[in-house]
């Protein structure tokens, strides 16, 4: 599955600028959850679909882990 949008990481905050078609493949899979914890977090609504970008999962592998074994992903 397809989809034209920014991606939003879930740990940073961080928009992608841009639009662009991506493959669902490492987004978060329960989205409505995640996004009620992003607001609780930063305050805001996510601006794309949430995933856990390369910098944070670098940063802090077990945090991501951690993540995706709550949210599911993709």
């Amino acid at each position: 599955m397809t989809v034209d949008t920014p991606l939003t990481c879930y740990v940073c905050g961080v928009t992608s600028d841009e639009f662009v078609t991506v493959d669902l493949l490492g987004c978060l899979r329960n989205q409505e959850a995640a996004a009620k914890r992003f607001v609780e977090k930063f305050g805001r609504e996510p601006e794309g679909y949430l995933f856990v970008c390369d910098d944070c999962r670098q940063r802090n592998r077990a945090y991501a882990l951690s993540i995706e074994k709550k949210y599911g992903v993709y």
